[in-house]
């Protein structure tokens, strides 16, 4: 595993920090570690959304033109009438 520097955190984000690993019952490491997982996991799905989206609008892109489909349900109608 890696290890990081954190230079020049601000005194306030180190102190909320701490508060909130040990109102989970974590070392401030291990709470530091979950966020950042947590971070990348979340880039990683807003990664995956965003190329999800360019394959869709591609493959409707890649349909044909739709049409007004008004007169087939007309005829559709008269025809379970007659």
């Amino acid at each position: 595993m890696a290890n990081i520097t954190i230079k020049d955190l601000p005194d306030k984000v180190h102190k909320e920090l701490k508060n909130a690993a040990r109102s989970q019952g974590r070392s401030l490491n291990g709470y530091i570690v979950s966020i950042l997982e947590m971070s990348v996991d979340e880039r990683c799905r807003r990664q995956m959304m965003r190329e999800g989206r360019a394959e869709f609008r591609a493959f409707l892109a890649s349909l044909p033109a739709f049409t007004d489909s008004t007169e087939m349900i007309r005829e559709d109608r008269d025809r379970d009438h007659r």
